[in-house]
């Protein structure tokens, strides 16, 4: 029966992405699926995780249910499915209760192949009802070092997806999968998700076309440009601020690159917008926050500049590995300077505020949704910051950080807005309304007002109604400035209230409001110092002279490693030998004879009667020098 199934599973990855088989290890893991294994998967970044659980998914006789912690990966993800004609969906706070509860119906008909969801739907009512009859064949925890609270992004309500499922559904298939799981992770996940004698599938941690560099400068903008400007491809360059990300993508388009700049302060739209043109090469660079990356399948990307350091090895590694996904020789670069590792510090101590901050602003966001001491919240609401802002005295950013701590520590559940919303709320009758906008003798401006109402009415009458900017600018017929420009007439003759409301987070407080946030100073500082031991690691990374990809798979708990790779730039500048050792015309014999027709280090040393240690000290030097690139799999030389 396993057989058959995996046969089929084969014939299904062929027909639906074209590839005649799967690679090493993903064929373990769809083996392991269909014996009815627990499966942990462990893969770096570009390893195919993903086609682990969606070709069983179109094998299995029910439903695949797929928990993902975000919402944009969750989006991709589905629209690349239903491109390839296999049905999937998601449930996430991004559309409304009606939506929800119309996909689960539909899923429970058997009209899709794949569910996505986050983890805090699984705890809902709606899911809880419905989940019985949704014939769930395979539940897959995809970025499973969220269940851990030693992982670089741990979600509380992670702990609790076994639990919330098998109480309903009763006993299926289960797998889990990471590709940034060091060994006390790893442990954490298979304990969590109580998986009894599970079948662990690694493919280690080593990128081998990876060059993984390091460059200490206090010019780090000269040598972002001096890499960007000798290297061939598209590539990525990660700075840790939107404003960062604009100033770099708009120096880079000015040397003549086609660039921009990736970040939330951006529509949705234009984030898809970029994500293809990058995909298309028709840009060549983006300058990104952490954000961007997520469940894009690019595999030509030459190299990923850090223009910032991240917080932790295990981001570094994911982000850094966006690069060469296609085995294609490529270079993460993490571009340094002396204030650099100061700063990261005090960054990491802001983004975890002291207790005192976080009781403060968990007061003002419950006062914000109007929860008084002991009432529950029913539904998911939108907060503005500003509100909370006002109310507190404290700063945007110090809000955001505290309500991402909340949520960690599971006293809230939290995602933030994909669109920009205009809310509107009238503050007269319907009907003085009316006569208002019949009293207007400028034609424009009537116009404007009746399509405001017929748009907005009868919810805004009531409360503030919010609809997102691409549907009011497109039903208004004017631009985002103009909408603006009119509303704020019309608020200061008093007919209105409005706000355009940017990247505001959608929360839900799941205990009875307390006259304190249940969290104790433990609580607070413990994820702190958590965090500030990852940034050591990441900073040994930065500071180490050993081999850096060594330093990468140690951490991550691979054990019989040898101490060098040849390629980073550690490994390079100890092989480096005295120029005197090998002549100018010794460099341009090589050069010429690899730019005719690549070859072995065997070929050369044979065409040149060069000893091989010569013609390999050679290549160090001139791959140091980014002169060559190496093929692994054919075993060649190149040159570039």
């Amino acid at each position: 029966m396993q057989n058959d199934l995996f046969e089929r599973a084969t014939q299904n990855l062929s027909k639906y992405w074209g590839f005649p088989a799967f690679r090493p290890g993903q064929d373990d893991v769809v083996r392991s699926i269909f014996d009815g294994k627990e499966t942990v998967v462990l893969f770096p970044t570009g390893g195919g995780k993903s086609l682990c659980y969606q070709v069983p998914a179109t094998v299995l006789p029910g439903l695949t249910l797929v928990i993902s912690p975000l919402v944009a990966l969750m989006q991709d993800q589905v629209d690349q499915l239903n491109s390839r004609g296999i049905k999937a969906t998601f449930i996430n706070s991004t559309i409304s209760r009606y939506e929800v509860e119309q996909r689960l119906i539909n899923a429970r008909n058997g009209m899709y192949t794949l569910l996505y969801c986050a983890p805090e739907r699984l705890e809902t009512p709606l899911f809880q009802q419905e989940a019985p009859d949704l014939n769930i064949q395979l539940v897959a925890v995809d970025e499973a070092h969220c269940i851990s609270e030693w992982g670089h992004d741990f979600r509380p309500p992670y702990r609790k997806i076994r639990q919330n499922i098998e109480e309903v559904i009763g006993k299926t298939r289960w797998m889990a999968l990471t590709a940034t799981a060091t060994p006390k992770v790893r442990d954490d996940i298979i304990s969590v998700l109580n998986f009894k004698d599970p079948e662990i599938i690694s493919k280690g941690f080593e990128r081998k076309n990876l060059k993984w560099w390091v460059d200490v400068s206090e010019q780090k903008t000269t040598r972002m440009m001096k890499m960007i400007t000798k290297a061939t491809g598209s590539g990525l360059v990660y700075a840790g601020t939107r404003r960062a990300c604009d100033e770099l993508a708009d120096l880079i388009r000015s040397k003549g690159f086609s660039c921009a700049a990736y970040h939330a302060g951006l529509s949705s739209d234009d984030r898809k917008r970029i994500q293809q043109q990058w995909i298309d090469n028709t840009l060549q660079v983006v300058v990104a926050t952490n954000a961007f990356g997520m469940g894009i399948d690019k595999p030509d990307c030459r190299y990923v500049i850090h223009y910032d350091m991240s917080y932790s090895l295990e981001a570094y590694y994911q982000e850094a590995g966006r690069a060469g996904r296609d085995g294609a020789e490529s270079y993460p670069t993490l571009l340094v300077k002396r204030g650099d590792l100061k700063m990261a510090r005090k960054r990491v101590a802001d983004t975890y505020p002291d207790i005192e901050i976080l009781q403060h602003v968990y007061t003002s966001l419950c006062d914000s949704l109007h929860l008084a001491v002991g009432s529950q919240q029913e539904v998911e609401e939108a907060v503005s910051l500003d509100n909370i802002s006002k109310r507190s005295g404290l700063q945007k950013r110090v809000i955001r950080a505290s309500i991402r701590v909340l949520q960690r520590l599971g006293v809230i559940e939290m995602s933030m807005l994909q669109e920009p919303e205009f809310g509107v709320h009238f503050v007269l009758s319907k009907e003085v309304l009316i006569d208002k906008v019949n009293s207007y003798s400028n034609e424009a401006k009537k116009q404007f007002f009746e399509n405001l109402m017929r748009l907005f009415i009868p919810e805004a009458l009531n409360d503030e109604h919010f609809i997102d900017q691409k549907t009011v600018t497109s039903k208004l017929g004017l631009n985002v400035n103009a909408v603006i420009k009119g509303l704020e007439v019309f608020s200061k003759e008093g007919l209105l209230k409005w706000q355009l409301r940017v990247d505001d987070p959608i929360v839900r407080v799941f205990e009875p409001r307390m006259k304190k946030a249940p969290i104790t100073r433990h609580d607070a500082e413990h994820f702190r110092n958590i965090q500030l031991g990852k940034l050591e690691k990441i900073i040994g990374y930065a500071e180490t002279s050993g081999c850096r990809s060594m330093y990468i798979r140690r951490y991550f708990g691979e054990e019989e490693v040898p101490d060098y790779c040849g390629f980073c730039d550690r490994c390079l500048a100890k092989d480096k030998l005295k120029r005197s050792e090998f002549t100018d015309a010794d460099v341009m014999m090589l050069i010429q004879a690899i730019t005719e027709s690549p070859a072995t280090i065997t070929e050369l040393q044979e065409k040149f009667a060069m000893p091989a240690e010569k013609v390999e000290a050679i290549l160090k030097w001139l791959s140091k020098e980014r002169r060559v690139t190496y093929s692994r799999k054919k075993n060649l030389f190149s040159a570039r």
